[in-house]
């Protein structure tokens, strides 16, 4: 990952993207380990990846839906295809089709291991054809896999709906002993409405911090917190403002190029901005832009704060 530059005019905090990834006290994805060559994304120039094209772990500018926080519903109805609603489609997985289609695989792999809890342990989210089905593998190494489940459209139901969102939950009890780093979905059906999207991979149990480096190691940071200091207050306001409308959308007149080391290794949406690594801390909603919206969004969360030990604030875990 390209390292920014630093603007003549502005101090900018850029929200690099780290392996071993908590947010919210939740173990997202940290890579896309390996894949076959028919993976692409499920809305050809919707995702602002390569369209048509299959997706290429080499490509600058694509951008891995499937890797950090769920992404693929912005309005929070489980469904996926509600553009106009706010909903995106950043999925990535493989159409229903011929025999050319058969054996698809995706493998993420997680810095941080996945734990074996009580109760489920690996969520996936997806969106399938009603004959789609997968085996879902599990390990410490991507040698060594074992079988965890199984995913399976069902017709007129959820799994099996297109563009309805669906967290399929695994548990590893009684089925791994070690430390799961790697995740493998495995294509079992191909034909008619066999297509299946992944949205997100992720643990099911959150972590909460008890002292305050916990609360950056588990990802409890608050957007609005600019300046990382545990606390949304004054000095993050001056955060924004030394931000203010600069915008880091390649697809806007005024795009902010300059913190790009190579123009070939520009993505080519304000999504694949943040999955690379270049994101404006102060650009609090994430569209690439510091302006009112983040603004507003500041004073709705001023005063909360991440230090376990201050009594003075409010605390993100607990609203």
């Amino acid at each position: 990952m390209k390292k920014a530059k630093t603007l003549t005019a502005f101090i900018l905090t850029l929200a690099v993207l780290t392996n071993a990834e908590y947010i919210e006290g939740v173990n997202w994805a940290d890579e896309v380990f390996s894949c076959t060559n028919r993976i692409q994304s499920w809305a050809d120039g919707q995702c602002g990846g390569p369209g048509p094209n299959f997706i290429s772990l080499q490509t600058p500018q694509t951008s891995w839906w499937v890797l950090g926080q769920s992404d693929c519903d912005g309005n929070g109805n489980m469904q996926a295809w509600d553009f106009e609603e706010g909903d995106r489609d950043y999925a990535a997985g493989w159409r229903g089709g011929s025999q050319i289609n058969a054996g698809q695989e995706i493998v993420v792999y997680f810095e941080n291991s996945l734990e074996d809890n009580a109760g489920a342990d690996l969520v996936i989210r997806l969106y399938c054809g009603p004959a789609a089905k997968a085996s879902v593998y599990a390990g410490q190494s991507p040698d060594n896999l074992v079988q965890i489940g199984e995913i399976e459209g069902k017709l007129n139901d959820v799994p099996g709906k297109g563009g309805h969102l669906y967290d399929a939950e695994f548990d590893f009890s009684g089925k791994i002993s070690q430390p799961v780093h790697f995740v493998k979905v495995f294509r079992e059906t191909v034909g008619s409405q066999t297509g299946m999207f992944f949205d997100s991979f992720r643990s099911s149990s959150v972590k909460l911090p008890e002292i305050k480096s916990e609360a950056a190691q588990y990802g409890w940071t608050i957007p609005e917190d600019a300046n990382s200091d545990c606390f949304v207050n004054h000095l993050d306001f001056a955060e924004i403002a030394e931000s203010w409308k600069i915008c880091f959308d390649p697809k806007v007149s005024g795009f902010e190029d300059s913190v790009f080391e190579d123009p070939n290794s520009i993505p080519s949406s304000c999504h694949g901005v943040w999955q690379a690594g270049y994101g404006l801390q102060a650009d609090i909603n994430k569209d690439c832009v510091v302006d009112f919206e983040d603004l507003l969004l500041f004073a709705e969360n001023f005063l909360t704060c991440t230090d376990p030990n201050n009594e003075d604030c409010l605390k993100p875990w607990n609203l």
